[in-house]
C-alpha cells in the first residue's frame, strides 16, 4: 500500500508542477475547462466492465480497448490475459507519435489499467487531442475474476466500514 501511495504522490508532482507553468496559458486552460465541464454529461468519461462486455457480445466495432498497464510484468500480464481485441500501449508511452497513430479518432478509446487509476489520467489529454477517450471503472480488477489487485481494491472499499474516517460538514 505504501508503494501505491508513493506512486500516486509522485504522479501528482509529475503532473501538478509542470501544469502550474501552463496555468497562465488561457487557451490551454479553456480547452481543459471545456473537456472537464462535459464530463458529467458523459459519465465522467468512464464506462463499466459490463458495458464493454455487452459491446463485445454484440460484436460492436465502434470502440477500441487499449491496455495501458505499466510495471515490470505488465506486458506479460497483457500477453497472459487481456480483454478481447485490446491492444497494448503502456501508459508512459501513450503520447509517442507512433502510438497515437495506432488510435482511431472515429471510435471510442477505452483505456484499462490494473485498477482504474492511471488510465484515468489519460482521458482528459486524449480528449483534448480529439479522441473519444474513456476509462473503464476499476480497470482489470473490475473485469478479471481473481485479478491480483482486486483484493486490494476491495480492501479500499471496505476500509471505511471499520475505520470510521472523520467527516465534517458545512453549515
Amino acid at each position: 500500500m505504501k508503494r501505491g501511495f508513493k506512486f500516486l504522490l509522485g504522479l501528482f508532482f509529475v503532473v501538478a508542477i509542470p501544469f502550474s507553468a501552463y496555468a497562465n496559458d488561457s487557451e490551454l486552460v479553456t480547452k481543459i475547462d471545456a473537456v472537464v465541464n462535459e464530463g458529467p454529461e458523459n459519465g465522467n468519461y468512464f464506462v463499466g466492465a459490463n458495458d464493454v462486455y455487452m459491446w463485445l457480445k454484440m460484436k460492436k466495432t465502434d470502440f477500441l480497448v487499449v491496455d495501458v498497464r505499466i510495471g515490470e510484468n505488465a506486458i506479460n500480464a497483457y500477453k497472459a490475459a487481456h480483454i478481447p481485441g485490446a491492444i497494448y500501449i503502456p501508459y508512459n508511452e501513450m503520447f509517442k507519435p507512433e502510438n497515437l497513430q495506432k488510435l482511431p479518432k472515429d471510435k471510442k478509446i477505452i483505456f484499462v489499467c490494473h485498477m482504474g487509476v492511471t488510465e484515468a489520467l489519460l482521458v482528459v489529454p486524449m480528449r483534448m487531442l480529439g479522441y473519444d477517450a474513456y476509462g473503464m471503472l476499476l480497470g482489470m480488477a473490475g473485469w478479471q475474476k481473481d485479478y491480483p489487485t482486486a483484493e486490494y481494491v476491495q480492501g479500499l472499499i471496505d476500509a471505511p466500514k471499520t475505520k470510521n474516517y472523520t467527516l465534517e460538514s458545512e453549515k
